[in-house]
């Protein structure tokens, strides 16, 4: 991947470098000091926002840029920007990716929806470990959301603009691209299985591939939690049904959006 670097400290420097998606934040400051675009002795203790809790040696760049083309590094001295490149979308840049898994959530999620109506509309709350997302279930889209920067758009009626949008066509639906396409991951189903996932910042990676994956299931382990305790399952005003996994413990209910929003 390409990233733009904005170091700001006592001068501003810009410059871009390559560097690899799996790569870790660690080593991209190494990186930087390697190339004399910082000094080293003002890069101790610098912190990831969003991520404070987590070592720098643990957050690979794949994740930091997993719903965002910008993250932010900073100490007492040195402030930082980090911007992703842009890259041209395509289909065909999809074909190298493993799509099997998501495919089969997706699958599971349909058969949950067909067991227990969910209106759409619905907004659910989703979070693994210290990664918080909200989902919006619509009659053909999934909308995913960062629940730290994109709260209030999760509940907008129109003009919502979701970082990742999971689109579920028929195969009558899909135009001769997307079916082509379609056919290099699955057989095309007559039903609304067919995955077509849009991100707002391309390219899209395994890692994306993966959360995906997760994040289905977890709207498919709500639902089916749900079912035969009430006619359909909505969220209100009030409260958001809800999948929290901490460890390897998880937990499956609603939570009060007033308690989400004090956490904001």
């Amino acid at each position: 991947m390409k990233i733009k670097v904005k170091i700001r400290d006592t001068a501003l420097t810009i410059d871009t470098i390559s560097i690899n998606e799996e790569d870790t934040i660690h080593d991209l400051i190494g990186l930087l000091v390697e190339k004399r675009l910082a000094p080293p002795q003002m890069m101790h203790d610098l912190t990831v926002k969003g991520y404070e809790k987590l070592k720098k040696e643990h957050l690979r760049l794949s994740r930091l840029f997993w719903s965002t083309d910008k993250a932010y590094l900073s100490n007492a001295h040195i402030s930082i920007t980090l911007t992703r490149k842009a890259e041209v979308p395509s289909l065909a840049n999809q074909m190298l990716l493993d799509y099997s898994k998501v495919v089969g959530a997706v699958k599971r999620y349909d058969a949950a929806l067909e067991a227990f109506a969910v209106r759409p509309g619905t907004v659910f709350f989703v979070q693994e470990e210290s990664d918080q997302y909200l989902l919006r279930r619509e009659l053909q889209t999934i909308e995913v959301f960062r629940f730290d920067i994109q709260y209030d758009a999760a509940f907008r009626e129109e003009d919502r603009d979701p970082f990742l949008t999971i689109e579920l066509k028929s195969r009558d639906e899909l135009t001769k691209e997307e079916l082509k396409w379609v056919r290099t991951i699955m057989f095309p189903s007559r039903h609304r299985r067919n995955p077509l996932i849009h991100l707002n910042h391309p390219p899209i990676s395994q890692q994306h591939i993966d959360m995906i994956t997760a994040l289905i299931h977890h709207m498919a382990d709500i639902i089916g939690e749900f079912e035969g305790t009430t006619t359909h399952l909505e969220s209100t005003d009030t409260h958001l049904p809800t999948y929290v996994q901490l460890g390897t413990a998880a937990s499956i209910g609603y939570i009060e959006r007033a308690q989400l929003e004090g956490i904001l």
